[in-house]
Parts: C-alpha cells; structure tokens; sequence
C-alpha cells in the first residue's frame, strides 16, 4: 500500500518531533509513513508518541492501523 506523500510536509512533521518529542504531531508523521509502506517507523514513532499522549485518538488510531497493516491482530 506505498503511495505518494509530500516529503516537505514529512520533513516538517520530523522538525517538529525532534525540537519537542511530546508533540502529537507524531499521529501524522506515523500515518505518512504507514502510507509511504515504512510500517516499522510507523510503529516506533506512534510507541513513542503514545507514551506521552496514550488517549489521544488520532494517535491511536494511526498506531491500530499500523499494527493491522502488520498483521499483528492480537496487539
């Protein structure tokens, strides 16, 4: 499921992570790279945005796709 993204919009979303780790931003980021087929990124970037946001939904939203995306059911 490799599609297009904009990698200026990708390379914003990583600015904005690394200046503040606790920013949700990391949904996005996690979404851009499920859909560009990076799924293990994907999973480590919504692990640990998760740790800092655990009920925010659009965060654990991109995080249960990732894991569909990966098979992986039981988690």
């Amino acid at each position: 499921m490799s599609q297009q993204y904009d990698p200026k919009k990708i390379e914003e979303y990583q600015l904005v992570l690394l200046k503040n780790p606790r920013s949700p931003v990391f949904a996005a980021l996690a979404e851009a790279y499920r859909r560009m087929g990076l799924l293990e990124e994907a999973l480590e970037t919504t692990h640990k945005g998760l740790r800092h946001h655990p009920e925010f939904v659009a965060g654990l939203v991109a995080h249960a796709k990732v894991l569909f995306e990966m098979r992986n059911y039981a988690e």
